[in-house]
C-alpha cells in the first residue's frame, strides 16, 4: 500500500479554529513536518500558512525556551522514536521579550505504513503561572508515568470527541467545539498542576522525573 502523503494525513479542514488558547498539532516524524491549527500558530508567533504547510521540528524548537529544550532530550527523543504518550510543560518565546508557558500533551505511534506520527494539543497555561497557582521549572512526563491517570483518559476521550465533531455540519460542530474546548482547557490546567504536585513528592521509584 502506498504511503499517504503528509498533506493527505493532515489538512487545514482537519484542524478547526477554537476560541480558547488550545491548539492542535500533528507531526510526521519521518518527513520532519509539524502541522498545526491557527490557534497554535498565534500562540507560537507563526503564520497560519506556515503551520498549514508544515514547519521543521528544528524551526519549532527554535521558539522554545533554550533552557527547557536542554532538559531531558533523551526521553523526548525516545517518545518520538519508539512511541508513547507525553505531557510537557515548558516556556515558549513567540516574540522578542515575550515568554509564555504552555502545556503540550500528545501521543506518538506508527501508522498503517509504519511511519511514526504524533498528534495532540497545546494549551497556554501562562495565567496559572502568573497568578501564583503554579510555580517551578519545566517538566516532562513520558508514557509510563501518565497514561494510567484519570485526567489522561479524559483527555484521550476529549481529543477523540474533537475528531468526531469534524464530521458534523458547521453549526453543530461550532457549538459542540466550544464545550469540548472548555473541557480541554480545564484539563490542561489540572494536568499542569498535577506535574507540580508530583514533583513535590519524594521521587521513590520514579527517578526519571524532571526537576
Amino acid at each position: 500500500m502506498p504511503r499517504r502523503s503528509a498533506d493527505a494525513h493532515l489538512s487545514a479542514a482537519s484542524l478547526p479554529l477554537t476560541t480558547l488558547d488550545i491548539g492542535l498539532w500533528e507531526e510526521d516524524v519521518d518527513a520532519d513536518r509539524v502541522r498545526a491549527d491557527e490557534v497554535m500558530a498565534r500562540m507560537f508567533g507563526l503564520s497560519g500558512a506556515a503551520v498549514t504547510e508544515g514547519i521543521s521540528r528544528a524551526h519549532l524548537l527554535s521558539i522554545f525556551h533554550p533552557e527547557d529544550v536542554a532538559r531531558d532530550p533523551e526521553r523526548r527523543r525516545s517518545v518520538r522514536e519508539e512511541g508513547g504518550l507525553f505531557v510537557w510543560e515548558h516556556r515558549i518565546l513567540p516574540a522578542p521579550g515575550v515568554v509564555r508557558w504552555v502545556l503540550a500533551r500528545g501521543h506518538y505511534e506508527r501508522d498503517v505504513d509504519g511511519g511514526m506520527r504524533g498528534r495532540g494539543i497545546v494549551i497556554d497555561v501562562t495565567d496559572s503561572r502568573t497568578d501564583s497557582r503554579i510555580d517551578g521549572p519545566a517538566h516532562f512526563l513520558a508514557a509510563f508515568e501518565t497514561s494510567g491517570s484519570v485526567l489522561e483518559r479524559i483527555a484521550d476521550n476529549a481529543i477523540e470527541a474533537c475528531d468526531l465533531i469534524r464530521s458534523l455540519d458547521a453549526d453543530k460542530a461550532a457549538r459542540l467545539r466550544l464545550l469540548v474546548d472548555a473541557l480541554l482547557h480545564e484539563l490542561g490546567r489540572q494536568l499542569a498542576a498535577s506535574l507540580h504536585e508530583d514533583a513535590a513528592r519524594p521521587a521513590i521509584s520514579r527517578g526519571s522525573k524532571v526537576h
